[in-house]
């Protein structure tokens, strides 16, 4: 773009965001403030860069400027109908502001190539609904975008995606330094049906412990709802998702841990702790309570109440005496991740934190899919406590369950029972490459053999006892022991 261009075209978004109405109804941009002399089919800028401080935004965190950003992107579709839409290099710039948000943005059916959004924070207080609807829309970056779910006004997500029965795609999209933090009534974010798409070097953190971090499905086992066109439902393709770069998922109770200063020595163990909001019913978790390690093994039930002291279903009358320090955490319900109906998806070098669930949880909704595809987890670390295990198979709607392609390796398992758990259906893996070089808690491989299958198996673990491969439905392949540095190669086709 020629200097003359690009002050043509600040000129002419200047004049448009003057006289433009910041609610929903459609902008139309006069053709005296067109972008140059564009014609339908061609692009003559080689860069153009929309703010919303040109549509009226404040970038304050005090306005609203939901309808300012929502008028830009509606100049956005406009760009894009003149140039053709396939080819659009445009930014949207984001940078210095701080933007409240009270309803979504619509981001939808966007279907151009080299489009990018960067900088700026996001504070979402559209309570139900997703901060961006990316729904439909491919061919994107996100680079160096912060947003932050409030706790009053709690938004369904940070972003959503799914296919559009209008847009059949919306794939080929990348997430650089992306920061979510806050809280989020579903999941920082909810990609259904959303191929090729790599994040790098990203957080995501909910504080929200009815809430996940991530879904990553091709089957809608989740409600989803876009307000600007019709999802396309049931199966669909979920090819190809990278998450890489040191990504960092977490539970993180920011509101919901407190500091311990006792902890009694009987058969319904009294904690005492201030400025706590529990109540009879609810479920904790503990980290590093000195002298009573052993507490973050475990989950404890609230039954009663007084004060600074709370009353929990937890024999502790077989444990050390108490000599210091330590949080109670209160229980997340739901796994961080969750992921089905996958063909090809990495997990490299991530680190995923969670507080009484397992870390990851893979779901089988849909029947007539019974397997996903190239599961890698390479690098891996887990950590939180009252974590049973770190991987958790939901074999849901499928009588038996498949996977294709099973790679999982960490230095840090942090499970009280074993790394790998079934929910009581029957689990067949194929291919598994599994190293585990340290468990905090001697954790087993399985947490029920009998419903395991392996074939073709490559595993590094404790010890030969502690995978259990003679109580699998079947097994065949090489184990590495760490206690004793043998490998033993091991072939089995059945046991009933």
């Amino acid at each position: 773009m020629t200097e003359l261009t690009r002050r043509n075209f600040l000129y002419a978004a200047g004049c448009l965001a003057a006289s433009t109405s910041v609610s929903k109804a459609q902008t139309r941009v006069p053709a005296d403030q067109q972008i140059g002399a564009v014609v339908p089919g061609r692009v003559t800028q080689s860069e153009i860069v929309l703010s919303p401080f040109q549509f009226q935004g404040r970038g304050d965190g005090v306005q609203d400027d939901s309808g300012a950003i929502n008028a830009m992107f509606r100049y956005f579709r406009e760009l894009m109908a003149q140039s053709g839409g396939q080819q659009a290099p445009i930014e949207i710039s984001f940078s210095g502001g701080r933007w409240r948000l009270s309803d979504t943005v619509d981001a939808t059916a966007i279907t151009a190539w080299n489009w990018k959004m960067s900088g700026g924070h996001f504070y979402g207080e559209c309570e139900g609904k997703p901060m961006f609807d990316l729904s439909g829309s491919r061919g994107y970056e996100i680079n160096g975008i912060g947003f932050h779910g409030g706790r009053d006004r709690m938004p369904r997500s940070a972003w959503q995606a799914a296919r559009l029965a209008n847009s059949q795609f919306c794939d080929n999209v990348q997430f650089n330094d992306v920061a979510i933090d806050g809280f989020f009534s579903e999941a920082c974010w909810v990609a259904f049906g959303q191929e090729t798409a790599k994040h790098d070097h990203c957080t995501y953190y909910n504080s929200y412990h009815k809430g996940r971090v991530a879904i990553i499905e091709g089957y809608d086992g989740h409600s989803f709802v876009s307000e600007f066109g019709e999802v396309i439902r049931g199966s669909t393709s979920n090819v190809n998702v990278s998450l890489q770069g040191n990504c960092d998922f977490r539970y993180l109770p920011t509101l919901d841990q407190w500091q311990l200063a006792d902890v009694s020595n009987s058969r319904s163990a009294v904690l005492t702790l201030s400025d706590h909001n529990l109540e009879a019913g609810d479920e904790v978790v503990f980290a590093y309570v000195g002298g009573m390690e052993y507490l973050s093994r475990v989950t404890a039930k609230v039954t009663a109440v007084t004060g600074d002291t709370v009353t929990t279903n937890l024999d502790t009358t077989s444990l050390e005496t108490y000599t210091g320090g330590g949080v109670v955490i209160r229980r997340q319900t739901k796994s961080p991740l969750y992921i089905a109906r996958t063909e090809g998806i990495s997990l490299a070098d991530a680190y995923i934190v969670a507080y009484g669930q397992p870390h990851i949880e893979i779901g089988f909704p849909d029947a007539s899919f019974p397997f996903i595809e190239m599961f890698s987890a390479p690098r891996i670390l887990f950590e939180g406590s009252g974590n049973e295990s770190n991987i958790v198979f939901n074999t849901g709607a499928v009588e038996t369950a498949k996977v294709l392609g099973f790679e999982l390796s960490t230095y840090n398992s942090n499970a009280v029972e074993a790394l790998i758990s079934s929910n009581g259906g029957v689990i067949a893996i194929y291919k598994p490459v599994v190293d585990m070089f340290s468990s905090l808690w001697s954790a087993t491989l399985l947490n029920n053999p009998k419903f395991f299958a392996m074939y073709g198996a490559e595993i590094l673990f404790s010890s030969v006892d502690q995978t259990e491969a003679d109580q699998m439905i079947a097994f065949n392949g090489r184990i590495t022991s760490v206690s004793d540095g043998n490998t033993y190669e091991i072939g089995k086709i059945y046991i009933d």
